[in-house]
């Protein structure tokens, strides 16, 4: 026979097991026993608010020639950008270099390097590229080769979110300046 104080031992740890098992056991029944649902009053909401149509009302309208506040230029069309904007940079090299540089980024791959039409994915595109130096642009005043940068025209993508209006106007005038060297190099009169 086993000493007393073992046997209490056991008893007491037997105590404990069956008192924890009938706390789950309790607990289990609690939990798996159906009660009705209670809902916040404002968990319905999504149920008893008044419906919302989207085009119901009309969106706002800006002014016409407001800006936004963040920036940017007043909505415009090729046609009146042609005919009311001109080139504000000087022909300085500085502006000639970085006109290069985006010109080389943005053009050259399809309108090629000399802009003539033959960049090295041009042979990939549907509408061949036009001649930006002999074809004609040249004859087109700024605003429009700014315009047609900024918005895009036919085949050509708008570069108008990559080229803020400094850079495109940059641009301008590294093609005029391509313009010019063709015109010299033929003997005819530039622009």
């Amino acid at each position: 026979m086993a000493p007393e104080w073992i046997a209490n031992g056991f008893r007491a740890h037997f105590r404990t097991l069956r008192a924890a098992g009938v706390a789950v056991a309790i607990a289990g029944a609690i939990g798996a026993s159906p009660a009705p649902a209670r809902c916040f009053p404002w968990s319905i909401d999504m149920y008893r608010g008044p419906e919302v149509q989207p085009y119901a009302e009309a969106p706002r309208v800006s002014p016409d020639g407001v800006l936004p506040v963040h920036g940017g230029e007043p909505p415009m069309g090729l046609e009146e950008m042609t005919i009311k904007l001109h080139n504000p940079l000087e022909v300085t090299p500085a502006n000639l270099f970085k006109g290069k540089r985006d010109f080389d980024t943005y053009c050259a791959p399809c309108h090629g390097a000399n802009a003539t039409g033959n960049g090295p994915v041009a042979h990939l595109l549907s509408v061949a590229p036009k001649d930006l130096v002999a074809g004609p642009s040249k004859e087109l005043p700024d605003g429009y080769l700014y315009g047609v940068i900024r918005d895009g025209i036919l085949a050509m993508p708008s570069y108008g979110e990559v080229l803020p209006s400094t850079r495109r106007w940059q641009v301008v005038l590294y093609v005029r300046s391509l313009e010019r060297a063709a015109a010299a190099k033929s003997g005819v009169a530039a622009r």
